[in-house]
């Protein structure tokens, strides 16, 4: 018996804004799934519910190891394990910040 595994590597770091929103405001992955999916991600793109929630946790994993950096953006500036661009960490910041201050 073979598992099926699906694997993608990325040089950088992706960050879905909407997503990541939502891990701000402190939905649960599964809040995350239905608000997008009342948004119309699923009609709008074809992505099955599955699909949608498999790319969330994903997204939902990538945010909770940035989040000890987030506290120190000159930490996250200066770390070498996620390649973020200098907007979408701006990006990062500012929005950990507004909802935590």
């Amino acid at each position: 018996m073979f598992a099926e595994v699906d694997v993608f590597i990325s040089n950088y770091t992706l960050v879905d804004p909407e997503v990541y929103q939502l891990w701000v405001d402190g939905c649960s992955s599964s809040e995350a799934v239905s608000a997008l999916h009342q948004h119309g991600v699923t009609q709008n793109t074809g992505a099955t519910l599955e699909l949608v929630a498999s790319d969330v946790l994903d997204h939902y994993r990538t945010y909770s190891l940035l989040e000890r950096l987030l506290h120190n953006p000159l930490k996250l500036a200066e770390q070498l394990a996620f390649q973020i661009e200098p907007q979408t960490r701006q990006l990062l910041i500012e929005k950990y910040k507004k909802q935590n201050n």
